[in-house]
């Protein structure tokens, strides 16, 4: 599968998505980034540390971001490809030249900003800081991300955070680099780099003081832009599923309310097991956190689900005074 994947990733992805995804449910995806930018574009406007000017150009930014969901809109064109049913090494080559003559085509052409850098199947997403456009292959939206059986609490703390994340890549410590059309340009007022600066400071100092495993701590500075998209992606998925539920009640499902199963969906994404040689690596050289701390760092930090499982002060999941926040 993974060989298929990434020498014929359009064409095997072509008929992934007619099996398991179709439009419906890239409508279905579409109607939650249209929630989810509107609950960022609310967050910026209240903002109290920012000014007007940098919120506009905030605003512009996010407004300006292309949203590409589940596969692009046109399929790669194989038909110069040799595939030999008997011949499985002679068509991984041919596929290697394939794609060398295919990227060497690009020269002197314009940037296609339509193009995918990841085939439909495949369980992930990014933001394109360049591109200024959010990118969800139709292999992230399953369960435990996504699950069209489960009410909206869950599906928001899943994918909804996950799309939130994407989303505040683009103002995070890198992203926010790039202006709305991707070109690296400061668009913040000095004063209020420095208040931006002021707040990550504390997301890199919080996750630099998590221990990975051993003697081995987080390195804060390293996952800061993946801590900081955590913590505004959540943030703003809870406020998109608040606003979707103002209009109606929902009672408990398996004994939980709507708030405590968002939080719940949100963690259930980052369940594994790392061997500790794993987590020693990871905390070393990944730009991401371990995933305990990317649930735990994250709702640490917010009242949110303090309330909505009748937390403490004090309690080691209430951050209190020294929570961090940037989006």
């Amino acid at each position: 599968m993974q060989y298929v994947d990434t020498d014929l990733g359009e064409a095997l992805g072509r008929k992934y998505v007619e099996l398991t995804f179709g439009a419906e449910g890239k409508e279905r995806t579409l109607a939650m980034v249209s929630a989810l930018e509107k609950a960022l574009a609310e967050d910026i406007n209240k903002l109290d540390w920012m000014t007007p000017v940098t919120k506009k150009r905030a605003l512009e930014k996010l407004h300006g971001i292309a949203n590409k969901i589940g596969y692009p809109e046109k399929w790669r064109d194989y038909t110069a490809l040799d595939i030999k049913p008997a011949d499985a090494i002679g068509n991984s080559l041919r596929s290697n030249n394939f794609e060398f003559r295919r990227q060497m085509a690009k020269i002197g052409k314009p940037v296609d900003k339509n193009e995918w850098y990841m085939s439909p199947p495949t369980v992930n997403a990014y933001y394109d800081p360049q591109n200024n456009n959010i990118n969800f292959p139709a292999g992230i939206l399953q369960p435990p991300f996504y699950d069209i059986k489960m009410d909206d609490a869950v599906n928001f703390g899943g994918i909804g955070s996950v799309i939130g994340h994407e989303l505040t890549h683009g103002f995070d410590d890198q992203g926010s680099q790039f202006d709305a059309k991707g070109n690296l340009d400061n668009w913040w007022s000095e004063k209020d780099l420095k208040e931006f600066q002021s707040r990550t400071s504390c997301v890199e100092k919080q996750y630099s003081a998590y221990t990975a495993v051993g003697d081995v701590k987080l390195n804060g500075k390293l996952t800061l832009g993946e801590n900081t998209a955590d913590n505004g992606g959540v943030r703003i998925s809870y406020m998109a599923l608040m606003d979707r539920l103002a209009s109606r009640t929902l009672e408990k499902k398996d004994g939980f309310t709507p708030e405590q199963r968002f939080f719940i969906g949100y963690a259930q994404v980052w369940c594994e097991n790392d061997r500790d040689e794993y987590a020693r690596l990871i905390a070393q050289t990944n730009p991401h956190s371990l995933a305990d701390s990317r649930v735990n760092g994250v709702v640490s930090n917010m009242p949110e689900f303090q309330k909505a499982f009748s937390c403490s002060v004090g309690q080691p999941m209430v951050r209190g005074e020294n929570a961090c926040r940037v989006w």
